[in-house]
Parts: structure tokens; C-alpha cells; sequence
């Protein structure tokens, strides 16, 4: 009976808040006068198409289909948000323009839970101006010539050095990117602990593009505890670093820097901040590595150009001139 009465609140508790979920999402369409556009299931939106279509090799048609019902602009319902999809190129730019004007960056639930509530890509005004100053400042020549380019040579050949017959690149890179990433941070060479690091963030970026209720998504509830995982390993660091720091030990990373800040950053912040940099420091690159090994063997002659450049740009580093691509590259490029 006890188990009848249960099934039966459940029942009408997702009835309830079924209706609320409408009501609530009609009113706001009207009173926002939103593109058209459909709002798929209740909480759950289209988040399932998204990812079907997301996992697959082409997930342009979740895009196209939309387009060719609603329009270039349609309205959705993705990640527990109502969005907007844009697929027309001047509005796009118009947005892009108008970024911190007219329009605020902003991420979905599941990503902005995982990254953290002091995440650099969750700031915003002076602060944010702040902290990306901070994080160029890591990219002049000097440092590219002395450190990183001398660390992604030493990773590179490691890595290649292991390889055997059978070499799975996308996740090489993955590997390389992190370490290097995790080097350029907190200056841990590659270990055990650097690799079951990087096991934990690969579960976190899985649950970047999922529903962001761990009793739905189990992927998300797994990509919440490796967060904690990796925020537990991260403020061991941070707590001994800023011993190190305070006697009067210390080193050439980013971690120092923000040790060493006037700002005061606590503990939780220099945290968010330093997930937040291994996560944009990870997929988006190993990616981009990943497409140009494949794009450039398949194009020999952009290989050729890209080698010329790359000889002027290491030339520019040594002899501290500024590099100019388009001008070295120009005359290949008509070639």
C-alpha cells in the first residue's frame, strides 16, 4: 500500500510540475517575444536530441532541421535553459561585437556547475579584465622562446618515443595538451599523479554537454564527483605552494602569479581558476592538433608553406622581431 501511495505522488507531482512548466515557459515566451521555436519535453528540453546528435559525425541535421521549420533563429530548449540559436552570420557578428555591451557571455548549468563559481570564463567587468591580462602575460616571446617552446619539444618527443605501431592521435594529443598545460600551471613534470589528474578532468568534460541534474544524467553525476576529485588534489597544491611562497620559495608558473597577486585570491578562487584553464587548455587544442595532422598529410603543399613559416617565426623568436605570417607567408601562398 505504502508503495501504491508513493507511485501515486510521484505520478502527480511530475503531472503538476509538467503543467507549471508550460504555463510558466508560454508566459515568459510571450512577455520575451521569443523566435519561433519548440520547447521539447519539460526539463529535459531538446538536451537529448542535442547530444544524439552531438556524439554522432555529423550533428549539423539537429541544426538544419530547425532552420528549415523556424527559421535561421529559432528557440530551443537545451541544458535546463531556454536558448536561442542563431545560424544567420550578421546576426552572430552583431552579437560577437556587442559582447559586454549589449549581451553577457554565458554558459549552460552544466558547465558553469563543473568549472566552478570563480571560473575565468564566469567573470566579468574589471576582474575578468584582470585575470586575462594576467594569463597573456604567460604568452610574450620571451617566455614562449625560454620555456614553453623548449616543454612542448621535451612532451612531443617523450610521447613519440612510446608510441608503438598503433597510435590513437586524438588521444596523444589529449595527453601532450594536458601535460603541457599542467606544466605551464603548476610546473609538475608528467607522473602518476599528473595522469590521474588528467583521468578525473576527462570525466568532468563529459558531463559539460548533459542534462545538469545528477538524478537524470549519470554522467553528470560522475562528471560532479571527479570535479570533487580534482578541486580535493588541486587545494593540496595551492595550500603547499603558498607555504613554499611565504618562505620565500618560489617558481616560474601561473600558480605563483596568482599567489603573488595583490587581488588576495582565496584558495576556492585560485582553484576555479586553475580548472577552468586546464579544461580550455584541453579539448579545444588536442583538437585543433588532432584536425591538422590530418588536414596537412592529406595536403602536402600546405605542409611545405606552413614549414617555411614556421622557420621565420622560430628565426623571429631567437633574433626577438616581430612576426609577421602574412608577409613571410604571402609569397607561398600565391605559389
Amino acid at each position: 500500500m505504502a508503495g501504491l501511495t508513493l507511485v501515486y505522488d510521484l505520478v502527480l507531482y511530475i503531472s503538476i510540475s509538467t503543467v507549471i512548466f508550460f504555463i510558466i515557459k508560454r508566459s515568459r515566451s510571450r512577455r520575451l517575444r521569443l523566435p519561433p521555436g519548440s520547447l521539447g519535453l519539460p526539463f529535459l528540453g531538446e538536451t537529448l536530441q542535442l547530444i544524439a546528435a552531438y556524439k554522432t559525425e555529423n550533428p549539423e541535421p539537429f541544426i538544419d532541421v530547425r532552420v528549415k521549420r523556424f527559421g535561421s533563429i529559432f528557440t530551443t530548449h537545451i541544458f535546463g535553459e531556454p536558448t536561442v540559436f542563431s545560424a544567420d552570420p550578421e546576426t552572430n557578428r552583431f552579437i560577437l561585437q556587442n559582447e559586454g555591451k549589449l549581451f553577457e557571455c554565458s554558459y549552460p548549468g552544466s558547465i558553469s556547475n563543473l568549472l566552478g563559481k570563480h571560473s575565468l570564463l564566469l567573470m566579468k567587468g574589471s576582474l575578468h579584465k584582470r585575470m586575462h591580462s594576467l594569463t597573456m602575460s604567460f604568452a610574450n616571446s620571451s617566455i614562449i622562446r625560454d620555456h614553453l617552446l623548449v616543454d612542448i619539444d621535451r612532451l612531443v618527443r617523450l610521447h613519440m618515443d612510446s608510441w608503438t605501431d598503433r597510435v590513437l592521435l586524438m588521444e596523444e594529443a589529449k595527453k601532450i595538451t594536458f601535460e603541457l598545460t599542467v606544466k605551464q600551471l603548476m610546473s609538475f613534470d608528467p607522473n602518476e599523479w599528473t595522469e590521474s589528474l588528467r583521468k578525473e578532468y576527462v570525466l568532468v568534460i563529459e558531463g559539460f554537454f548533459t542534462v545538469p541534474l545528477p538524478i537524470f544524467s549519470t554522467t553528470y553525476r560522475r562528471a560532479i564527483q571527479a570535479r570533487t576529485k580534482v578541486a580535493e588534489a588541486l587545494s593540496l597544491v595551492v595550500r603547499q605552494r603558498r607555504k613554499e611562497s611565504e618562505s620565500g620559495e618560489r617558481k616560474n608558473d601561473m600558480l605563483e602569479a596568482l599567489l603573488a597577486g595583490d587581488d588576495g585570491f582565496s584558495d576556492e578562487e585560485i582553484v576555479d581558476f586553475l580548472v577552468a584553464l586546464l579544461v580550455a587548455g584541453y579539448e579545444t587544442t588536442s583538437t585543433i592538433m588532432t584536425l591538422a595532422v590530418k588536414f596537412l598529410t592529406e595536403t602536402p603543399l600546405a605542409l611545405a608553406q606552413l614549414k617555411v613559416c614556421f622557420q621565420f617565426f622560430l628565426l623571429s623568436l631567437l633574433l626577438s622581431f616581430p612576426f609577421s605570417p602574412n608577409f613571410v607567408c604571402v609569397k607561398q601562398r600565391h605559389n
